[in-house]
């Protein structure tokens, strides 16, 4: 701030005591410069300054205390990165809710089956994948050389989508851009330049998305794997095709897989080969029943299926 004048010659006049006094305390906003480093560094030189103007005397303890004061809270913004750090990792096994349920009023419980009461080795999508791929040789004629082809547990992740009019598998991100290594035309998978001379850009519009179809979760991965497969197939073997047509082919037989009880009657034949056992579903079904709540059970699956199931996964 500009010297105060005099009224008397214009030349800076003492400031008195009480003044610096009231001019020292207002230093006490400094504390609040530690939001970013630029800051920080304009609150040192006005403290610096604030120090040369004023003198001696009772000002400087109170300055330096403010200077300590600010120096402590500037350690403080500067180790929170090492804090974040030291901070406990959030649980991958742990429930999530963006709104508080008290649970002590909720009387009705509902589950699903598959994938929630009953989970499964990777040998169910292996056996999907192997039905299906059978079906489309003995009912669709595709070629028998198709049957080569074996489920590959490493290949497919959720979140998939199918281009039918390209015929590439698609991991898209949150903004709706293909992810740099989340684009295979069969099992190959294309470079940065080969989905910017497919697509035009990694972002995928209004109008290219109708032609995608979504494989999103795990009952999809024997799906999605058996299209890429396919797809490898007539590149290799230089046979023309048409994108719609694998996924239209590849999902009526994953369909019929399901529909006819091929899996669950194969399932139910060899429950510990396909059905991963867990005893804290027991424990947790059981201790609803004792508090009195109600439960029941919402699926698209058969009941023999889930009846057996459940038989085998509750057994103690």
């Amino acid at each position: 701030s500009p010297p105060l004048p005099s009224p008397s010659n214009g030349r800076p006049t003492e400031m008195a005591p009480a003044a610096r006094l009231r001019l020292l305390a207002s230093c006490r906003l400094f504390s609040a410069l530690i939001g970013t480093v630029p800051r920080c560094r304009r609150g040192l030189r006005g403290l610096s300054t604030l120090s040369s103007t004023l003198g001696s005397g009772a000002g400087e303890d109170e300055i330096e205390r403010i200077r300590r004061e600010f120096e402590d809270a500037k350690r403080n913004y500067l180790s929170i990165p090492a804090a974040i750090k030291d901070m406990p990792k959030m649980d991958p096994q742990g429930i999530y809710v963006n709104k508080n349920v008290k649970l002590d009023d909720l009387q009705v419980y509902g589950f699903d089956y598959d994938y929630t009461l009953s989970h499964y080795s990777d040998h169910l999508q292996c056996l999907i994948y192997d039905l299906a791929k059978k079906h489309l040789v003995n009912e669709l004629k595709y070629p028998e050389s198709c049957l080569q082809y074996d489920y590959d547990s490493s290949f497919p992740v959720r979140g998939l989508y199918y281009d039918k009019l390209k015929g590439c598998l698609l991991k898209l991100d949150f903004f709706g851009s293909i992810e740099p290594d989340g684009c295979f035309f069969g099992r190959r998978k294309l470079s940065s330049t080969e989905i910017k001379e497919l697509y035009g850009t990694r972002h995928i519009g209004r109008d290219q998305a109708r032609q995608l179809v979504g494989l999103m979760d795990v009952f999809c991965f024997s799906e999605a794997c058996l299209i890429a497969d396919i797809v490898q197939h007539f590149v290799d073997a230089k046979l023309e095709f048409d994108a719609p047509y694998v996924y239209e082919d590849v999902n009526q037989a994953i369909q019929h897989v399901h529909r006819s009880g091929l899996v669950h009657r194969k399932v139910l034949s060899e429950p510990q080969k396909f059905l991963l056992k867990n005893s804290q579903v027991f424990r947790f079904l059981k201790t609803l029943r004792e508090k009195g709540k109600k439960l029941f059970l919402l699926t698209n699956s058969p009941f023999y299926f889930v009846d057996g199931g459940m038989s085998y996964l509750l057994e103690v």
